[in-house]
């Protein structure tokens, strides 16, 4: 029943009902202190719905006062004498203030009677009641009742807006051709990968044809099924080990191929929040207020919240971890202080905590293995059994923990890695390997970075045993490294980094060392100067011992150069490069280096004395690579590489210049070279001609505007279809049809057919109309697709004329446009239209 007439009822009746006589009491009810008809009953039977307002005990805001938050609406029903709460419904999406999950189960489950005044215990916490005269329900609670309504840490993405079947088609090419003193040789490649989808059922093929002067394969490495999905992955088929292992590493298994199936809660479709402090900083507000957080005594930020406990949104905070004060204020007083730390650490790569991921995965594995005598098998079939787990905790600035457990053949393989940020400065990892087969392999780093960027420091170690049976390269190395920024001491200086490696398997050593500044800079030009050295020691090859300076200059424009000379082994080289990158061309990058000898003092190393390489880089509307050449004297090479994709949905087939699993189809219809925009999640896209594929990544939900081309002449008006929304999972192409109008504005004079101008006539096309002045001149706007002129005279006779617009873009001048009447008008002068500029 209305609710507005449900007040209306009850008020007149309350107003009227007040002092009965009591011969009258047996025909009406009574409901706490207010008296009604017994024929209301019937009609209070059915049901009303009142809203329910939130009020705290110790609300001294809102005092003795109705509150106005209201949290949730109530349906109450007349039974039995009595008023019953039947039902109580929470808007999720509007709700401010959190309640414990006890009260709220309660709540929702409740179906109680109002007692005689008017109230109903929820609880030892809270309470409702209930004001008959203004229909007024109110829920009192205590603090104990309130819950903390906390910010997400992660989102599971929503059901695919994409319900036919599609597929995309990536493919990758590559060529190469060298000579070497008439030595030549030549190698080409062409690598597909193939998503086909229905929904969120998706199917992979991944494969490569290889063709060298000796040898011709192809390869194939996933064929696949998988639906990952609301949290959950599944996948059945061929697959490689990173197909196979969404959470840890399989490095036991070198390059196998597995035939079997994997299932764990470790989804690309679970959204991860990556921005918030690790551990959630709670205020409570006894009254709706303002909470200031200030770090040293500078205001970070304000935020408003309703009565309750809330947990601040820190995703602007600055990164880092450091203190924070936080201040609440109500009525413009400030009521509390508190200290609380925030921890967001760089390269975190999400801020859940305490979820456990997990994964399980088996089948049948073909891989090479190593037996007792040296001997390699690479066609090895066995079986393969395994579980992995990872979970994030909040200790420290945030540790990760992953760990896999599998075994396949006769062996057993254990592997762990953490990752420990001990402070906001100091990162640590530890990866370690141990197989039955007495295989192992250990791997640790650390990096320490000095406060406000003064400096840096690293370290790594590796080292790895093969055993009896698996089959990897053995290892045991490690490397150190510093960088110092001397532009934190003083603003002229720059930066200064040293780093040095050495394989101690293979005594084989690199050290680097160089020193970067900035030396000039202004409005028209940047000036960097690179100075260092590196050395590079062999066992079974040539070492080198470099030195270089160079001067690089940032210009306009995108543009680069870069000269300076360099030393390898004694001889000493002159060089000089330079680079441009063009914005929205077809051609978007090209480079040139050239290298000239100056001073041959070690005739020991055979190199020309003059080489030159160039490049240039391009990314058409269906294609986009590179091409790179080099010479010298006695010897030339060159490069073709190449990416692209074609999209198929429903009878749609549309060609990419991208290598993404999913996008969007955008059929505008524009003829000639009209172009227009599509602006998709914030960035822009050109679209031009009838069809437009959009190649985006996977597991995303996309928000596309249409809208005109900023860079464009041509002016489009979007009747449908503006603006639309998609979620895309692998292989989703989503097929828009708006309906585009290219709009031209177009000026001119009329004349009827005998030459006679078409003075102060009405004019009408497709989509609008206008009045020609004494002159017969107008302006008008029309569709492209429709370029027909219209004149209605008085006496209802109608003269057309058709335009020629295929070319015009944005506005046009006609001149002079003759009409010709219908056949079927009064006026049978059938003259042919003409144009005249």
């Amino acid at each position: 029943m209305n609710r507005l007439m449900v007040v209306g009822v009850m008020g007149i009746l309350l107003a009227s009902m007040q002092n009965v006589r009591a011969e009258e009491k047996t025909s009406v009810i009574h409901i706490g202190k207010y008296t009604f008809p017994a024929a209301l009953s019937s009609m209070l039977a059915q049901g009303f719905t009142v809203p329910v307002y939130l009020k705290f005990e110790e609300d001294l805001v809102v005092g003795d006062n109705k509150s106005q938050q209201k949290v949730a609406d109530a349906v109450v029903e007349y039974q039995n004498n009595q008023l019953y709460v039947k039902k109580i419904i929470f808007d999720e999406s509007n709700q401010t203030t959190e309640l414990s999950a006890e009260v709220k189960e309660s709540i929702q489950s409740l179906d109680q009677a109002f007692g005689p005044d008017m109230q109903l215990s929820i609880g030892p916490d809270a309470a409702l009641t209930f004001d008959l005269k203004s229909l007024y329900m109110e829920l009192k609670v205590n603090k104990s009742a309130l819950g903390t309504k906390l910010i997400k840490r992660s989102d599971v993405l929503g059901d695919s807006t994409t319900e036919n079947f599609s597929s995309v088609l990536n493919y990758r090419l590559g060529a190469s051709y060298s000579d070497f003193d008439n030595r030549s040789t030549s190698s080409t490649y062409i690598n597909l990968d193939s998503v086909s989808s229905i929904e969120e059922h998706h199917f992979i093929a991944n494969g490569s044809f290889y063709s060298s002067d000796s040898d011709t394969s192809f390869d194939l490495y996933r064929a696949l099924y998988e639906r990952d999905f609301e949290g959950n992955r599944l996948a059945v088929g061929m697959m490689d080990t990173w197909s196979m292992q969404s959470i840890a590493s399989l490095n036991a298994l070198n390059s196998s191929k597995i035939y079997g199936v994997t299932y764990g809660n470790k989804s690309s479709t679970v959204i991860e929040d990556k921005k918030q402090t690790l551990v959630p900083i709670l205020v409570f507000l006894p009254s709706a207020g303002t909470i200031q957080v200030y770090r040293d005594g500078r205001l970070l930020s304000i935020q408003n919240f309703s009565m309750g406990s809330h947990e601040l949104d820190t995703s602007t905070f600055p990164m880092g971890v450091y203190n924070v004060e936080v201040k609440t204020v109500i009525n413009g007083q400030e009521t509390s202080s508190t200290i609380a730390q925030v921890n967001k650490t760089n390269g975190r790569q999400s801020s859940v905590t305490g979820q456990l991921s997990w994964q399980a995965f088996g089948g049948m594995l073909e891989y090479s293995k190593r037996h007792n005598y040296g001997q390699i098998d690479n066609n090895e079939k066995t079986w393969l059994m395994g579980v992995a787990a990872a979970k994030n905790y909040a200790y420290l600035s945030g540790v990760g923990l992953t760990s896999t457990l599998y075994g396949f053949d006769t062996n057993f393989v254990a592997e762990f890695e953490g990752n420990v940020a001990v402070t906001s400065n100091t990162n640590f990892n530890l990866q370690t390997m141990f197989a039955t087969d007495r295989s192992y392999r250990a791997a640790t780093s650390i990096n320490y970075s000095l406060p406000k960027g003064y400096a840096s420091v690293w370290g790594a170690f590796d080292i790895s045993e093969i055993g009896d049976d698996l089959y990897f390269t053995d290892s045991k190395n490690y490397s150190l490294g510093f960088s110092v920024n001397f532009n934190q001491f003083y603003r002229k200086l720059g930066m200064l980094t040293f780093n040095y490696s050495d394989d101690l398997k293979r005594s084989n050593s690199v050290m680097n060392v160089e020193y970067f500044q900035n030396i000039f800079s202004n409005r028209y030009v940047d000036m960097q100067v690179r100075t260092g050295l590196q050395r590079s020691d062999y066992d079974t090859q040539k070492s080198y011992n470099d030195k270089y300076i160079y001067f690089d200059l940032r210009l306009p424009f995108s543009r680069w150069f870069s000269a300076g000379v360099n030393t390898r082994n004694r001889n000493v080289f002159a060089n000089a490069s330079y680079k441009q990158n063009f914005n929205d061309q077809v051609i978007n990058s090209v480079g040139v280096d050239i290298s000239q000898m100056l001073n041959r003092r070690n005739n020991e190393d055979i190199v020309d004395n003059f080489t030159a390489s160039g490049y240039v880089g391009y990314a058409a509307k269906y294609n986009s690579g590179n091409l790179s050449v080099s010479a010298s004297r006695n010897s030339y090479s060159a490069n073709y590489s190449s990416e692209g994709s074609m999209a198929t949905s429903g009878n749609n087939w549309v060609l990419g210049n991208h290598n993404l699993s999913s996008g969007v189809i955008i059929e505008t219809g524009l003829k000639d070279k009209g172009s227009m925009a599509a602006q998709i999640n914030g960035q822009s896209y050109t679209l031009t001609g009838k069809n437009n594929f959009i190649p985006l990544a996977p597991y995303a939900e996309y928000v596309i505007e249409l809208m005109n081309d900023k860079k464009s002449v041509d002016s489009v008006s979007i009747a449908e279809g503006r603006k639309s929304r998609v979620t895309l999972y692998p292989g989703n192409v989503a097929l828009l049809q708006p309906e585009v109008k290219q709009m031209v504005t177009i000026f001119g004079r009329v004349y009827y057919p005998n030459g006679e101008p078409a003075a102060n006539a009405n004019i009408h096309n497709h989509i609008g109309k206008t009045k020609t002045d004494a002159k017969g001149e107008f302006s008008l706007d029309v569709d492209k697709r429709y370029p027909v002129l219209t004149l209605i005279e008085a006496n209802g006779d109608v003269c057309e004329s058709t335009l020629q617009l295929e070319h015009a873009r944005g506005a046009a001048w006609l001149g002079d446009v003759r009409c010709q009447y219908k056949p079927t008008s009064s006026n049978k002068n059938s003259l042919e239209a003409a144009r005249h500029d």
